[in-house]
């Protein structure tokens, strides 16, 4: 298949471009600059279209010209995943594509409350309804819990890191320590980048991809508690458990911090409601389906020794 990856030079899009070509088929891509794509991956595109920014109309009707399949590797941006998603979603229904992969890789979004939880995935599931209602074609959405490379803070990626109200893990006087709310025996569900790209390219051409739907998998599951145990074995460093408080606690903080900085804040603590969730399990994934595709997910421990710094 001919495949268009629009955002291509993040994380996500290149992983599932080397996988794809990995696979035998053909690749264009959607960005702004090729300079941070990978020179062995760009070398082998089918083409590379420039845009200006997600709505630069005329670049999207270039690069959804002709292909079999797009995958939409926005980063997590409400903008990208609400207008952005949007606009490649029509400019693919003007152009007959019928195969269409969101980009999701997230914890189950359907479960929370559009308006009142989470705001930064009001954006996806707004999307989500909409295309539901007015679109010719069946989206698809992959649910993966967290990205793994979020959650450990790798190359500069800081999102869930401990200077965060609401963060997990980090370095701190050159220790590493780790926040818990609850009894830490919660199960989180984690997915690489790699694992998340490589799902995206079975999906999104697999057989009645054109169906739409919902699909959960993900790399592994663990509990705080024993993500403690298995990061300390093969680090062979000890990992400072600081508890926090109870799921009661917590859910306290959260609804102070978004009444103190509103929805416009949101950045500033949508991380304890992410926390939150979690937790209390309410958007944990269910009758995961990686037994369906012919990707073999990475271990924590094969994670962990493929990422020495951290």
């Amino acid at each position: 298949m001919l495949i268009l990856i629009a955002g291509i030079t993040g994380n996500i899009g290149q992983h599932a471009a080397s996988y794809g070509l990995a696979q035998g088929h053909r690749i264009r891509g959607l960005s702004r600059s090729p300079a941070k794509l990978s020179p062995t991956i760009h070398s082998q595109l089918e083409s590379f279209v420039t845009s200006t920014s997600y709505h630069d109309i005329a670049a999207l009707e270039t690069a959804v010209a002709g292909v079999d399949a797009i995958i939409c590797a926005y980063a997590g941006m409400p903008e990208l995943h609400l207008d952005g998603q949007l606009l490649l979603l029509r400019a693919a229904e003007r152009a007959g594509v019928t195969r269409f992969l969101t980009a999701s890789w997230n914890y189950d979004w359907r479960k929370i409350r559009f308006g009142e939880d989470e705001p930064v995935y009001d954006a996806a599931i707004a999307f989500h309804k909409c295309a539901e209602i007015t679109s010719s074609i069946r989206p698809l959405y992959i649910l993966s819990g967290m990205l793994a490379e979020v959650f450990f803070g790798t190359e500069g990626q800081t999102g869930f890191t401990t200077e965060f109200e609401g963060g997990v893990i980090g370095w701190e006087d050159g220790r590493r320590v780790m926040n818990v709310w609850g009894t830490g025996d919660e199960d989180w569900f984690f997915t690489t980048e790699e694992d998340a790209g490589k799902w995206g390219v079975e999906v999104v051409t697999g057989p009645r991809a054109e169906e739409g739907g919902f699909v959960s998998v993900c790399s592994w599951v663990s509990s705080l508690n024993e993500l403690v145990e298995r990061y300390q074995k093969v680090r062979n460093i000890e990992v400072v458990v600081r508890k926090k408080g109870s799921v009661a606690e917590l859910e306290a903080l959260a609804e102070k911090k978004k009444e103190i900085g509103g929805r416009r804040g949101f950045w500033d603590w949508h991380r304890l409601w992410f926390h939150l969730f979690c937790v209390k399990g309410i958007w944990n994934l269910t009758s995961l389906q990686n037994d369906q595709f012919n990707v073999r997910p990475k271990t924590m421990e094969g994670f962990l020794k493929e990422h020495s710094s951290i």
